[in-house]
Parts: structure tokens; sequence; C-alpha cells
């Protein structure tokens, strides 16, 4: 299960004041100061991200039938997000494996060969019958709520591609301490979202959630092209000459057995969303309860989104023991700092005000969005313990761990799921509760995993 223990080598720079490169490997000690200037450009990349969520959902709740666009709106992107699920891990697959021109064309033709494989499925779930098995059979979707979703689904059928293909170029932009390019990638790609979105929604009677997807189209196309942009010269440098390397040259078989793990992981763990939503599907009040989801959605995920890049610091600055009480630190303190964030303003009903001003909901919408937001309080905290753990399991290739954490997890956000819906517990009560028990399982299985792989390495030390 847990395999042999390599360090991932990843050696990024820095750029000091004056301009200079500096080496972490220099420096006999971690500062938090060093943490944060690798994971502050990362962060904002994530929160600008974020930002999708809160545009879109502005627009469909200013135009006509909005309960039935917002209830659509968490489907879309349920359904979406998971077809991309195989690309999303490229960051941390190119994070950590890409480092001289063999691995770089090896990998270059893998994710091609990925890109086109969920464009093709995302095709064939959303202009064929299968797309009304999974909405209306799996997910329990009331039909107009459905049509809506797919309306915008089918827009989105080049999505996966540019996600995995600038996923892929961050991953190496990360590793050679260019982590400044994402954020300006993703600056220009919430641009594009607004300018598009405000546009259409000025310009034209088109339904809101088509509108949402079009905005959503635009962004990602011109982040993705960006990045592409920048990472010439990054790819130039670092990966298109020869090197010397005692270490093997990277398969495609060596490859498959990195990445599958954690694109299975991912693709399970990405089954949170449909799985939450089938079951507010069968809540006393399906619509409201769906269309308040996406809206505490929204602004959940930007709280949610300063944890989402700690893998990858950990990945890229963990050098042993020497760093882990810093990075364990600078984690949990991130994670802390955001669930606290959603207290003060769930506690001082500052939250109704986002939902209400920011995105437009309805009293009755925004209501169910508070419940929502003020019982997931304890998320951002469990996912930055998670990240952490994570990053170092991935840092010494123990990605199939992480595959049995998700596993255990899906589990318990089934059952929990099942007895909410039993119970007749409202929208609120079942989806914070399912969601965190479910993040609460798969922490419990990764400290268990990267307790025993260090007990592992001890005993092999002393033979």
């Amino acid at each position: 299960m847990y395999g042999s223990y390599p360090t991932a080598v990843v050696t990024p720079s820095f750029h000091s004041r004056s301009g200079t490169l500096y080496n972490l490997e220099d420096s006999p000690q971690l500062s938090s100061w060093t943490i944060f200037r690798f994971y502050s450009p990362l962060a904002i990349s994530w929160i600008f991200m974020g930002l999708d969520g809160p545009v879109c959902e502005g627009i469909i709740n200013r135009l006509r039938h909005p309960e039935i666009n917002a209830a659509a709106w968490p489907i879309l992107m349920a359904i979406a997000i998971w077809i991309e699920s195989p690309v999303i891990d490229l960051l941390s697959t190119s994070t950590t494996l890409a480092k001289d021109r063999q691995r770089y064309e090896q990998i270059s033709r893998f994710v091609w060969y990925l890109l086109m494989w969920v464009t093709v499925a995302h095709a064939a779930i959303v202009l064929t019958p299968i797309y009304g098995w999974v909405a209306g059979t799996l997910m329990g979707v009331k039909p107009a709520v459905a049509d809506a979703a797919r309306a915008g689904l089918i827009i989105l059928i080049p999505w996966s591609a540019m996600i995995g293909w600038r996923r892929y170029l961050q991953g190496i932009l990360i590793r050679h301490g260019e982590t400044r390019a994402i954020g300006l990638g993703t600056s220009a790609r919430v641009a594009a979202l607004i300018i598009v979105g405000v546009g259409l929604f000025l310009t034209t009677h088109l339904p809101s959630i088509v509108i949402a997807a079009i905005a959503l189209m635009a962004g990602v196309a011109l982040e993705a092209g960006l990045i592409h942009w920048i990472s010439r010269d990054v790819i130039a440098r670092h990966l298109n000459r020869v090197t010397d390397s005692c270490e093997p040259p990277l398969t495609m078989k060596k490859l498959i057995g990195f990445h599958f793990p954690l694109t299975a992981t991912t693709m399970v763990n990405l089954l949170v969303m449909p799985l939450v939503s089938a079951g507010l599907a069968r809540t006393d009040r399906p619509v409201l309860a769906l269309a308040g989801y996406g809206v505490a959605g929204a602004i959940l995920f930007l709280h949610r989104a300063v944890t989402f890049c700690i893998p990858e610091v950990v990945i890229t600055l963990y050098k042993g023991d020497a760093t882990v009480a810093k990075l364990r630190a600078f984690s949990l303190g991130v994670g802390a700092i955001s669930s606290t964030l959603i207290l003060l303003l769930g506690l001082t009903g500052l939250d109704r005000v986002l939902f209400s001003w920011l995105i437009q909901a309805k009293p009755p919408i925004a209501e169910v969005a508070h419940g929502c937001y003020l019982l997931s309080a304890a998320v951002p905290f469990v996912d930055a313990a998670q990240a952490y753990v994570r990053g170092l399991l991935t840092a010494h290739h123990l990605t199939v761990s992480r595959l049995v954490a998700v596993l255990a997890a899906m589990v318990v956000l089934v059952g929990v799921i099942a007895v909410g819906v039993s119970w007749r517990w409202s929208g609120p009560v079942l989806a914070a509760t399912a969601v965190t028990s479910a993040l609460l399982a798969e922490l419990v299985v990764l400290s268990v995993a990267w307790d025993r792989a260090k007990t592992l390495t001890q005993v092999l030390a002393t033979r």
C-alpha cells in the first residue's frame, strides 16, 4: 500500500529583492517568510479562480428564472469538474516529475493523450442520452434544472482540455520558482470572465446559465493561452537541454503509475459535489436546497481556495525533518484563519450581506445559504491539514495512500447522506454534516498512512 519511500528532489529558486537568484538549499532553515513568498502567489491565484463562482452566481441571480438557474449551477459545476478530474493533478505530476528534457517530453505526450480523452468523454456525456441518466436517474435532478445545466455543459466541452494544459504548465512554473506568473494568468482569467459575463448580461437576452458558461470559457481560454506563452521561456531555459542524470528515464508505465492514483483520488473526491447535490435533490424543498447550496459554495470556495495550493508548497519546499514543523505550522495557520473568518462572518450575519448584495440571492435562497455556510466553518481547517499531509505523501511518491483515504471518505459521505435523507434533515444540515464528516475521515486515513510510512523508513534505516 505504501510502497517505497523515495524523496522527490525539488530545488526551488527565488528572486531576491536585488533580482539575484538564491537556492533554498543554501539556507539551513526554512523560514516562514520563505514559505509565504512561495505560497502567496499560488494562494492569490486560487482566490482569483474562486471568484468565478460569485461572479457567475451574481449574473444568474440577476436574470430570469433565478431559482431554476441557481439550482442548475451546482449541477453544471459538479458534472464539469468531475469530467475534468483526470487532468487536475497534472499540476502535482509536473511539479514533482518535470526535472529534465526527457521527462518533459514524456509528460507532454501523456498530457496530450489525456486532454483528448477528457474532451471526448465530456462530449459523449452531454450530447447523448447518457446525460439524462446521470442528471435524472443518478442525481435525481428535476427536468427543468437538468435542462438548464445541460445548456451550459455543452458550451463547456473544451473546458477540461484547457484546464489540463494550463495546470500542466503551471506545475512546470512552480517547480522552477515562477509562481508570480501563475497569479498573472489567473488575474487575466478573472478579468476576461467579468468583461465577457457583464458584456453579455448587458447586451443579450441569453439564458443566465449560458452567459455564465460562455464567460467561464473565455476566462479559461485566455488563462491557458497566457500560461502557454509565459512557460515557453521557462521550458527553454530549464527543460530544452539534455542533462546528465543518474536517475533512470521516465517511462510511460512509471508516469501512469504515479499519476493514476492521483487521478483516481481526485475523481473519487470530486464525487462529493454530485453526491451532495443528489442528496439535496431528495430533501423536502430540493430546488431551494440546491440553489442555497450553490450560493453558499461560491463564497465557501474562497475560504477553501487558500488551502488548495498547500500540497505543491509542501512538495517543493519539503527538505526532510528540518522543514516539517515550519510547513505544518504554516499550513494549519492558513486553515485556522480561514475557518475563523467563516465564523466571524456567519455569526455576525455579514455573510447574508454577501449573499444578498454580491450574489443577489433572493431571501429564501440566502437563508439556506447562510445555514450551509455557517455549519461548514470547520471545512477550511480540515482542508489545510489534509493538504499538508497529502503534500508529504506526494513528495515521497506515496500516491496510492491518497486514494485509499478518499475512498474511506466517500463511504462516510454516502452513509451520512443516506442517514440525512432518511431522517429528513434540512438541506444545510445534510450538506455541511456530510462534507465535514467525509473530510475528517480522509484526514484520519492520510495521517495514519504518513505515520506508517515514517515508521517503515525508520525501520529500514536501522537495518
